[in-house]
Parts: C-alpha cells; sequence; structure tokens
C-alpha cells in the first residue's frame, strides 16, 4: 500500500520448531519448477524468487541432522506456491491447514481469487488425504503451539504462535511481509481483504512477545544465526 515506485528484496522463509518431544516445520519452503514459472510469468517485471546452492529445503534441514520423514507436522501459513512447494516431501508429517481457506483454495468463487497451485493442492488430495488437519480460527495444533486465523492475504491465511522461554513467538504469515506492517501499523498490499490485514496486525502483536514477519531480510540481521530462542 506504499513505495510503488520502488523495488524491494525479501527473503523465503520456512520455519523450524523443536521441542516438548516434536518437530515440527512452519511452510516448506521454495523448490521444485516453480522459480522458474515465476520467472518466465513475470517477465517485464523484476519478481523473481532464486533458490541459491544448500537454501534448498532437504539441504536446510540436512543442516540440522534432520530427514523430511523425521518431521511429525506441518503447517502452512496460507497455500500460495512459494509456501507449500515442497508439501510432497512430508509424507510421514500431519500437515495443518486453515478449514475455510482450505476450501475457498480448492474451490474458488472467481478468476480473481485463483491464486493457488492446483497441482500441488491436487497433490494434497490424492496423497495425503488422512494426514490433513483442518483447523478452525484458532486451535492449538501441538502443546504450546496454537494457530490463529488471519485472512486478509489469503482467506486460508494463519499465524502460529509458539510459547518460548523468552515468551509468546508469532509467525504472522504473509498478512505481514515486513516489520514495517507491524511496526507502522500498515497493512499489506496485496491481499483479499484490507479489513482482516488490519484487525490481523492488531490481534498479533496483542498475540505475541516477539513477531516475526513473512519475507522480511530484516530477520536475519536481528537473528543472524536464524535462531529465536
Amino acid at each position: 500500500m506504499k513505495g510503488f515506485n520502488r523495488t524491494r528484496d525479501v527473503n523465503c522463509y520456512f520455519w523450524l520448531i523443536q521441542g516438548e518431544g516434536k518437530t515440527i516445520l512452519v511452510d516448506t519452503g521454495m523448490g521444485g519448477s516453480y522459480p522458474n514459472q515465476l520467472k518466465e510469468s513475470a517477465k517485464g517485471s523484476e519478481a523473481g524468487f532464486p533458490v541459491g546452492p544448500g537454501e534448498d529445503t532437504l539441504s536446510q534441514l540436512e543442516n540440522h541432522g534432520l530427514k523430511p520423514e523425521q518431521i511429525d507436522i506441518v503447517i502452512l501459513t496460507h497455500l500460495h506456491y512459494d509456501h507449500i512447494a515442497n508439501i510432497p516431501l512430508f509424507t510421514h508429517a500431519e500437515i495443518v491447514v486453515n478449514k475455510e481457506g482450505w476450501e475457498a483454495a480448492r474451490h474458488p468463487i472467481h478468476k480473481v481469487f485463483d491464486q493457488f497451485p492446483h497441482d500441488v493442492l491436487d497433490y494434497m488430495v490424492e496423497n495425503m488425504q488422512s494426514k490433513l488437519r483442518l483447523v478452525g480460527k484458532e486451535e492449538e495444533v501441538a502443546p504450546g503451539i496454537r494457530v490463529i486465523w488471519t485472512g486478509g492475504h489469503t482467506a486460508c491465511s494463519q499465524a502460529v504462535q509458539i510459547a518460548t522461554d523468552i515468551g509468546r513467538v508469532v509467525l504472522t504469515g504473509d498478512v505481514a511481509y515486513l516489520y514495517d506492517n507491524l511496526e507502522e501499523d500498515h497493512p499489506i498490499g496485496y491481499g483479499v481483504n484490507v479489513y482482516e490485514s488490519v484487525e490481523a496486525l492488531r490481534r498479533l502483536k496483542a498475540a505475541g512477545d516477539v513477531l516475526l514477519p513473512g519475507h522480511d531480510k530484516e530477520i536475519m540481521t536481528r537473528y543472524p544465526e536464524g535462531k529465536i530462542n
């Protein structure tokens, strides 16, 4: 909703949560053929999401001594491709998705809302149906881990609240791309409902002691080891 005349570099994140005997991912990282697809569709713009050497999901998990089959739960903040591209890797995990948003993504009411990778969603239906956990607007998915529906960015958007020794950490998902959105109380410019976006910023700031926006490179400056603990 501002800065339309400038380019902003962003990061694509996925998050590892470990504790209380559980190993949980929030989102799945970029990968597959999507970066090239995006580059092709974005010709004439500067949009793109390259995955550099060692930045892929398997390499990042390996850095933590993990394989995909060791992940117990995958929580999806929403169903855009840059957040679910690698979901087929996690055939052993429970997959947590917002219920109403899942239906909206599977059956968009208008083409303007059809922003989702149907090949990945079809894979989830055909191969992961027994693993899907469709949750409500606020629900505990594991001890100390809650999802909070935000809407705003997509109908399926949800944040993740994690109880830690330093307080409540909230992964906002894309209802806040950047720290600017949170710190300036400024709603995102890409979404389905600006009213929900404004309300989500208020709710998430009340719900978290540490808030981590969806795509801000500044996270790696504030937490240079990539750890919040």
